[in-house]
């Protein structure tokens, strides 16, 4: 499936975590890794119950059943601190079924490397998903953009008062 850019460590924990959680009920939407002095992983999950929302209970749930396969892993060569939580508003996009759901609507990207004449980071429109890759009108010219050259995005939301 296409996906934004991940390190393979990312690659590997979000394997585990979607083998793991899908039978509990539960989707990863994205997780975060960062290791800089104790590593910290952040996991965003989703129900796959049609219309439920994460609750607390799902995170600990979910916290709980992780916590000790990682362990075991030994994936971070010494202590870590696992969050999980629920994507909310700040909901990330990570497979193209994601970028799908929002075509049409505003989106903050930010790049493994620049486009000439766009740069690293930028707004702009989804206008289409296509395989492998995202089609973004950004500064009024369209730009074809890899997934895969994707580090994150996430739609923007604009309230009205």
């Amino acid at each position: 499936m296409d996906s934004i850019a991940k390190t393979d460590l990312e690659h590997k924990l979000l394997d585990l975590c979607e083998k793991e959680l899908m039978p509990l009920g539960y989707r990863v939407v994205d997780l975060d890794c960062r290791v800089s002095g104790k590593t910290l992983l952040r996991v965003f999950i989703e129900s796959l119950k049609e219309g439920a929302q994460v609750s607390i209970d799902d995170c600990v749930t979910v916290s709980r059943h992780l916590d000790p396969i990682l362990e075991a892993g030994d994936y971070f060569g010494g202590s870590y601190e696992l969050e999980v939580s629920s994507p909310g508003l700040d909901r990330r996009l990570r497979l193209s079924t994601d970028f799908e759901k929002v075509t049409g609507k505003e989106l903050k990207v930010v790049l493994t490397e620049s486009i000439p004449g766009v740069g690293g980071q930028f707004r702009g429109h989804l206008l289409r998903v296509l395989p492998g890759r995202v089609e973004m009108k950004v500064s009024g010219k369209e730009v074809l953009v890899e997934l895969n050259k994707i580090k994150k995005a996430q739609t923007v939301w604009e309230f009205r008062i």
